[in-house]
């Protein structure tokens, strides 16, 4: 890949929420969200799809994407239902999640105009916790299926709420498909992908779904991609100084991704600033840094 493609702008779909932590801080998130942030941040201007609640919390994502100058032309607002919350926890450094059930989220109704507005798309990104809801979940459908767009699916199977169907869906309609170890063994499974050893099976899956590149990424470990027709890449996390947590750590993985599929970046060159840019948001508390400034430093070594 080279040279900057004509993708339009980026578009991404799904759920915003604030991650409460144990000493009941609250901070900005959702893996969409943190996406379109750093998108931001880098530089591109996604358009954002989701919905929040007429609250205060709804109110704080919209001063969020203003500050950020951040379009909010498609952040649609549930006068019913609340904006979504996430207690965070951890065990063993690990974050796990309680997540609130009928969020305004849920609810996310098709874009208006909707017509000329799926003639723009080329590049959609998308999670799977926004489908959890029948009216959230027909609307993904309806953009993920729009014809001429790569798709960018970062899966992440949050018991109860994603079926075999789902995943099989999803396979039919991504591009490029995201997935840690355990959500490997998942669509793996589905897939009828029958291999024991992990880059044959990431392989496998690759293949069978007609992917551009499979993610496969591990935590600490760093990540491995699987492009079509070529060998597997694999980048080692750098290491971290002042570790924090992994919150989001996988959510700047997939922006600076997208980035360089806009920007017609190597496979190479992805991989290794997807990489550094995760483990960089491991040392700030939460998914999101606090201000634009933390960019700064990427944008001048990358070149934007």
């Amino acid at each position: 890949m080279q040279g900057n493609i004509d993708f339009g702008r980026i578009t991404v779909f799904g759920e915003v929420l604030f991650d409460v932590f144990p000493d009941e801080s609250r901070i900005i998130g959702g893996a969409p969200f943190n996406v379109a942030c750093h998108l931001r941040g880098l530089g591109p201007d996604p358009l954002f799809i989701s919905r929040v609640g007429a609250d205060d919390p709804g109110c704080e994502v919209l001063r969020h994407m203003v500050k950020w100058s951040m379009s909010t032309k498609q952040l649609q607002v549930d006068e019913h239902r609340p904006t979504g919350m996430v207690l965070v926890r951890f065990k063993d450094g690990e974050p796990y999640y309680e997540i609130r059930e009928d969020a305004a989220f849920d609810q996310i109704m098709m874009p208006e105009q909707e017509a000329d507005f799926l003639e723009k798309v080329r590049l959609f990104y998308h999670g799977t916790l926004a489908a959890r809801n029948k009216v959230s979940r027909d609307t993904l459908y309806a953009l993920a299926g729009s014809k001429d767009q790569k798709v960018f699916c970062d899966i992440n199977l949050r018991d109860p709420w994603w079926t075999r169907e789902f995943i099989k869906d999803i396979l039919s309609w991504s591009t490029y498909l995201k997935v840690n170890l355990d959500e490997l063994e998942q669509v793996a499974m589905i897939s009828g992908v029958q291999n024991t050893e992990t880059v044959k099976k990431a392989r496998a899956v690759q293949e069978k779904a007609g992917l551009e590149c499979l993610v496969l990424t591990m935590g600490a470990e760093g990540g491995i991609l699987f492009p079509d027709g070529k060998d597997q890449l694999f980048s080692s996390a750098p290491e971290i100084e002042d570790f924090k947590d992994t919150v989001g750590a996988g959510d700047a993985f997939s922006a600076v991704f997208l980035l360089g599929i806009v920007r017609g970046w190597s496979w190479e060159k992805i991989l290794q600033r997807a990489v550094y840019l995760a483990a960089e948001v491991c040392a700030i508390k939460g998914a999101m840094p606090e201000d634009m400034n933390f960019y700064k430093y990427f944008s001048r070594e990358w070149g934007m």
